[in-house]
């Protein structure tokens, strides 16, 4: 009898990729607790891969700089990619660290949630949340959360940290993901990027979930690359519309605050 559904055990799309990037990153750990120099077979006796397939990473992997091959040595050494990777993790954890005890102080002040967020394709990634202490309310917010860019204060606050030529790339990019809501969104992010220009600060009345108010300005550090935004966020009932311009203005004494503002912040991270 035919069938038309999808055979039992059939790979999913992107199995294989989630697959070599795990093996991947499995790879470069090994090197984390070795001698500086490996070879293959040194990698394939701390890993448990199969040869074949340690081949074909660290050829992947010298190709995106993150490793080194000597042919002198025959051997493989982490290269300087990974470097790179491992001071822009350092410098997030610095600047949230840093702009942790500010945020809170901020939170608990105005009995909102504060965040910190950075550019992601076509997300906010928060770096960092506080929450008030003040209220139970939460909104299922913390480190690693995900919001849109098209439709909330924090991601409108972030575009405008942008260049035109990447603002108009990552609009791009939008539009394909959210084709059928485009007109909507794109009238939100206009309008946000206009409230920045002449009050500092974007405003969003239920953008993101329909009972949540936020308010947002973008967020410059020389501890990150990317673009970011402060944002405060609330149900409406904490953080009603008539509050918004209120809090924003705090909200831009805040940014003034947080580290990265001045030379002696950088400096001191840079000798740390």
């Amino acid at each position: 009898m035919a069938t038309t559904g999808k055979r039992d055990g059939a790979a999913k799309p992107g199995a294989a990729v989630s697959s070599a990037l795990s093996r991947g990153l499995s790879l470069l750990a090994t090197f984390a607790g070795a001698p500086v120099w490996l070879s293959n077979s040194d990698i394939v006796q701390r890993t448990g891969l199969p040869a074949p397939t340690v081949a074909r990473l660290t050829r992947s992997l010298t190709g995106m700089g993150l490793l080194h091959y000597s042919a002198h040595r025959r051997r493989f050494r982490l290269a300087a990619g990974v470097v790179r990777l491992g001071y822009g993790a350092r410098c997030e954890a610095h600047l949230a660290e840093r702009a942790r005890p500010h945020m809170q102080r901020f939170a608990d002040r105005h009995g909102v949630h504060v965040s910190l967020a950075v550019l992601d394709r076509t997300d906010a990634l928060h770096l960092e949340v506080c929450h008030s202490a003040s209220t139970l309310v939460t909104l299922r917010l913390e480190a690693g959360s995900r919001v849109p860019l098209a439709t909330t204060a924090a991601g409108h606050g972030i575009l405008a940290c942008l260049s035109e030529g990447e603002r108009e790339t990552v609009m791009k990019a939008l539009q394909v993901r959210d084709e059928e809501d485009w007109p909507q969104a794109a009238e939100a992010i206009t309008k946000g990027l206009d409230a920045i220009a002449v009050l500092g600060f974007s405003r969003s009345v239920g953008g993101w979930q329909t009972d949540v108010n936020s308010v947002a300005t973008p967020f410059r550090s020389p501890f990150h690359d990317g673009a970011m935004s402060i944002a405060c966020s609330a149900p409406a009932g904490h953080l009603p519309e008539e509050r918004l311009d209120e809090i924003g203005d705090e909200l831009l004494v805040l940014a003034g605050l947080l580290p990265g503002q001045d030379t002696e912040d950088l400096d001191a991270f840079e000798m740390a």
